[in-house]
């Protein structure tokens, strides 16, 4: 059963040995100039006046600090801001590397004269197309690990991680690719194929819990536009009729899902992080899509309208901030959906075709929480 996770704090863990001194507003500013800006440790050393090398001392040791500590207030909002920045850094990197992979035409054109009976004929213009095929610029990808590494520096060392069910409950970032099927690891238990755990699963929707962390076997397609292809096609499954707005097409959320007949809609942004989402500053941009399309669906005649964010794990301080921020706007409740338990639902709707109703799913989404696997 698909398991649901009201948002509240958690109760923080305890502390093992006495905490470091946290870093200096400088040294934050250094940190966030060098990690997040990229700008040069030379550059930031004359500003700043210090050594080349005392600013690379400085950057590690506040680097250090973040991944100690990961119930501060301070280290908090500094790896909401790195992770966000990072996560751009990365899926612009796989995106560019996507490019890079993506067949070239070479078109060369050439005149050619032809004689006839001692007569020189009408010159005629040839045509010839090349297609190569690109094996990708491995540049992209040394960008794209150098990232990962510098974000994991935020969080392997921390020593007060607390995890949330729902983040406990989603698949392994280690998921194997085995015969075309992709095999993830269930909590507590050994590798399980996906069409062992749901068997009713599309076979279109197996890698969707994948794709949440930002893994992707096609490489051919950004891994963001990917994973807002499949919610898309996650809640077309569940018997929505799905508009996809996605990138492109300006500041809107990724898809509507909508039930003209039960007059209610999901307002849906699909979110690839690798370890675990944060709202950051998303709320705003949340709000503004909610407004926005609340105003189209009611004048089509939709009477409720929920906002649901689509990803790999969710903290429900989150939840309790955008709810807290969404209270002014015409929606109705606040949803953060794990990756794994879409797809849970997916298969049992499927499996309980004769019975499901879209308005049960109605009644699922009333009310802030997460929906957790």
């Amino acid at each position: 059963m698909t398991r649901v996770i009201r948002g509240g704090n958690s109760a923080p863990s305890s502390r093992r040995g006495r905490p470091r001194r946290r870093p200096s507003t400088r040294n934050c500013a250094i940190y966030e100039r060098v990690r997040l800006d990229g700008e040069s440790p030379e550059k930031v050393a004359a500003d700043c006046g210090l050594s080349r090398q005392r600013i690379r001392e400085i950057v590690a040791q506040v680097e250090s600090w973040l991944g100690r500590h990961a119930t501060h207030s301070l280290a908090e909002k500094m790896r909401a801001r790195a992770t966000a920045r990072f996560d751009t850094l990365w899926v612009e990197a796989m995106a560019g590397f996507a490019r890079s992979r993506q067949q070239r035409q070479i078109k060369k054109e050439r005149i050619r004269k032809a004689a006839a009976d001692g007569e020189t004929a009408a010159a005629e213009t040839v045509s010839e197309v090349t297609v190569r095929e690109q094996n990708g610029d491995p540049r992209f990808l040394n960008i794209a690990l150098r990232v990962v590494e510098r974000e994991d520096r935020t969080w392997t060392q921390a020593e007060n991680v607390e995890q949330t069910p729902a983040v406990a409950g989603t698949a392994d970032l280690g998921a194997e690719i085995a015969d075309g099927r992709t095999r993830a690891r269930a909590p507590g238990s050994s590798h399980i194929p996906i069409d062992e755990r749901f068997p009713h699963l599309p076979a279109g929707l197996c890698d969707l819990a994948q794709l949440a962390c930002g893994w992707s076997r096609s490489g051919l397609v950004p891994v963001a536009i990917e994973f807002e292809q499949r919610c898309a096609e996650a809640f077309r499954s569940l018997g929505f009729e799905v508009q996809e707005l996605g990138q492109g097409c300006g500041r809107v959320a990724d898809c509507l899902a909508i039930a003209p007949q039960d007059r209610f809609a999901v307002i849906i942004d699909a979110k690839v992080r690798r370890q675990g989402y944060t709202l950051g500053t998303d709320d705003r941009q949340f709000c503004e899509y909610a407004i926005r399309h609340t105003r189209e669906l009611t004048l089509s005649g939709i009477e409720r309208v929920y906002f649901a964010v689509v990803g790999h794990g969710f903290r429900p301080d989150d939840l309790d901030k955008l709810a807290d921020f969404m209270a002014g706007t015409p929606i109705r409740s606040v949803i953060f959906i794990e990756a794994e338990a879409l797809m849970r639902l997916v298969d049992e709707s499927i499996a309980h075709r004769r019975e499901f109703r879209l308005a049960d799913f109605d009644r699922l989404l009333f009310g802030n929480k997460i929906i957790g696997y």
